[in-house]
């Protein structure tokens, strides 16, 4: 099978493991790298010998797909151009910073015939393939993903659309149904967006989910549990172990290790080539967004008097 050309916009922290994983994929064909910032390009242009340019328009003509690693504020605007001129697109999650715009994608998206994946990378975790497997229909949902404060990152979004979108999207997709009602606190320690967030959801089907998210925790952190009518699952994202409760016992299941960006990206370049379909479609992280900003704007956020 011809390799897909491909390039990544963006060479921050993220974006970085982007190019070394193209670069390494026998499927794909690291063609050129962007950003604003003319020493990372080259930096990246030189070590991964390839072209680098500052604007993502110069791709057009030359990429037949590219992974969008831009801050959160240039989604909307370098996918666009990039579906508007043809190009399949892998955008990192939040899909935008506002749902409209995340809208505007999908359709065009659509109008297109381009595919439009976005980057909720824990969905390419093998424990959470096989979470969303052993938990469907839930009853209950308490997820948790907190961590130490980190100046500097994911500065221009709060720990909602940080951290807490990732188990937003799980819930969705555990449960295959849409929140009806939604309620919040939040708290500012370090700036103008919440870095401490929780959330309860309830969704059609009856399902109640309770979410924590925080960049300001001593430790690291993220696991959930799931209730079912059978049982229970558990699972520590970070260790990737998990726990099945059911009439029969206790289970304790090993899970397959496995880098998810580069399960990711080798899904993404299938889909582009027309074997697969998108794992988190655009209307996916579409649906995660809405549900995202419905909690920022119904949540109460404070602000203490003593600084974490």
């Amino acid at each position: 099978m011809e390799s897909v050309r491909v390039a990544v916009v963006g060479l921050g922290k993220w974006g970085r493991h982007h190019v070394r994983i193209y670069h390494q994929l026998p499927e794909a064909q690291l063609v050129a790298v962007v950003s604003p910032n003319p020493e990372e390009v080259e930096e990246f242009s030189s070590r991964y010998r390839v072209p680098g340019y500052l604007d993502h328009r110069d791709l057009v003509g030359k990429v037949d797909a590219v992974s969008v690693v831009a801050p959160t504020v240039h989604h909307y605007r370098i996918a666009r151009d990039l579906l508007e001129a043809g190009v399949h697109v892998l955008v990192e999650k939040p899909i935008t910073a506002r749902v409209e715009e995340a809208r505007e994608l999908v359709a065009l998206a659509r109008r297109k015939d381009r595919v439009l994946l976005v980057g909720h990378v824990e969905r390419f975790k093998p424990s959470v393939e096989e979470l969303l497997a052993r938990a469907r229909e839930p009853l209950f949902v308490q997820a948790r993903r907190v961590r130490p404060y980190q100046p500097g990152r994911a500065t221009d979004v709060g720990v909602v659309m940080d951290l807490m979108i990732h188990d937003i999207d799980i819930v969705l997709s555990l449960s295959g149904s849409h929140v009806v009602r939604v309620t919040g606190i939040g708290a500012r320690l370090h700036g103008p967006e919440e870095d401490l967030a929780v959330a309860h959801l309830l969704l059609e089907d009856g399902c109640v989910a309770s979410l924590v998210a925080s960049r300001v925790s001593p430790l690291k952190a993220a696991e959930v549990e799931v209730i079912t009518s059978h049982g229970s699952v558990y699972l520590n994202y970070l260790r990737e172990h998990m726990v099945v409760r059911s009439p029969q016992g206790r289970q304790e299941l090993p899970v397959r290790h496995e880098e998810p960006l580069r399960a990711e990206l080798r899904h993404f370049l299938a889909c582009v080539r027309g074997e697969e379909s998108p794992r988190v479609s655009g209307e996916a992280g579409l649906e995660a967004l809405e549900v995202a900003q419905r909690i920022l704007r119904e949540m109460t956020v404070v602000t203490p008097r003593v600084r974490v």
